[in-house]
């Protein structure tokens, strides 16, 4: 099982794909995004967090940490319009074991240092409510995030 609600994160470091280091933010909230590129539940669901941040990214942080060296990483990024921070995290994978990821992809919800939510896998009623908490945390109407798209139900990671 991942790390829980209300429990703390884990703090890291790890270089982005320009070299530059990158923390967990103290303040504010972010959404942490594990994953790996050539997994197709991955696939699925990152270009749903990549238009959630392109709509609510001025109201909170996104990092992805993706489990792949930094030129598939930087590939994935660009094929799915990823324009967050990307972390690639090497071998033996620490921070995905601080928090303890089991399946890919995993999402945490973190405010102030805190767990508020986990999420694994694609459950498309798990991520509209999640588009809608982060609209709401953003002050706006949420996306129509599944608009125009046949997604299914449910896709194991």
């Amino acid at each position: 099982m991942p790390l829980g609600r209300h429990e703390g994160a884990p703090g890291f470091v790890l270089r982005d794909l320009r070299g530059e280091e990158r923390r967990l933010p103290e303040k504010g909230s972010v959404l942490l995004v594990f994953y790996k590129v050539s997994c197709p539940t991955c696939q699925l669901t990152l270009p749903f967090i990549g238009r959630m941040h392109r709509a609510y990214g001025s109201a909170l942080s996104f990092l992805g940490v993706g489990q792949d060296p930094p030129e598939e990483v930087s590939l994935f990024a660009e094929r799915y319009r990823l324009d967050f921070p990307q972390l690639p995290e090497p071998p033996p994978y620490e921070v995905s074991s601080a928090y303890e990821v089991q399946v890919v992809p995993t999402l945490y919800l973190i405010e102030e240092g805190r767990i508020l939510r986990v999420e694994e896998s694609f459950v498309k009623s798990s991520l509209a409510s999640l588009n809608e908490e982060l609209a709401r945390r953003a002050g706006t109407d949420p996306l129509p995030l599944f608009e125009g798209v046949s997604v299914p139900p449910f896709k194991p990671g």
